[in-house]
């Protein structure tokens, strides 16, 4: 986009979302370039001041003039599909690899569950680090939320961990935990996360007296895998 100057400018329209958000991307590029010195006010080097830019300035700021930088998801592992703009809002969780397109990955739940969004979908991040999609374009500006702009290096990895792991740990629960141990070590270091420290602490509680099985879960916050005891199933 670049700025134009007309002689005789149309009467005003409304303005495609895609638009205002175009707009609003060539604004914030003004605002941060009017940061750096220049040898005159820009508006002082224009021949001809357009109206139509000072009626877009207002659009954009009743349209999310104070939207969040885009940042990187940090939890990659789910996926939030939220069925309104609220956290607070009945959510369908998505894991395995529904990062790589949390979007398209929520349209389908939501269909699947008999919802359609009425304004599009828009992928954001929460104040966790964690994806959250909800069904109208607008919501990351509505909840001051910053706009999901891909995963993180870590998370990447720490999402691959898990879907090993639970796969390594799924083909046999009931085999010896020393096993399932060295396994999930060797899967860590492979992921680069050698830091991370493995908990089968619970094995030693009075509730895991007939749990002689494993099952896990992953503790981000801690860096940690958790090897929980799982009762042994019924043979089919």
């Amino acid at each position: 986009m670049s700025d134009l100057e007309f002689r005789d400018l149309p009467s005003q329209r409304p303005m495609p979302a895609e638009r205002l958000e175009q707009r609003r991307a060539l604004l914030e590029r003004h605002v941060a370039a009017s940061l750096r010195p220049w040898p005159k006010p820009w508006w002082r080097r224009r021949r001809v001041l357009i109206p139509g830019a000072v009626v877009a300035v207002a659009c954009l700021a009743a349209a999310g003039w104070g939207l969040r930088p885009a940042g990187l998801a940090e939890r990659a592992s789910a996926v939030g599909c939220y069925s309104a703009v609220s956290l607070q809002s009945d959510t369908i969780v998505i894991g395995g690899a529904a990062a790589a397109d949390p979007i398209g990955s929520c349209l389908g739940a939501w269909r699947r569950a008999g919802l359609e969004p009425g304004a599009g979908a828009v992928a954001c991040l929460r104040d966790d680090g964690g994806i959250a999609v909800f069904p109208r374009k607008d919501a990351c500006a509505s909840l001051g939320l910053r706009p999901f702009a891909g995963v993180s290096d870590r998370a990447r990895r720490v999402a691959s961990f898990q879907h090993e792991a639970i796969d390594l740990v799924a083909a046999d629960r009931c085999r010896p935990r020393a096993e399932i141990m060295a396994d999930l070590r060797r899967a860590l270091t492979a992921h680069g996360l050698s830091s991370w420290s493995i908990d089968d602490s619970g094995f030693g509680q009075p509730f895991a007296r007939d749990r002689p099985c494993a099952s896990l879960a992953i503790d981000d916050d801690r860096s940690a895998v958790i090897v929980v005891p799982f009762p042994r199933l019924p043979a089919r």
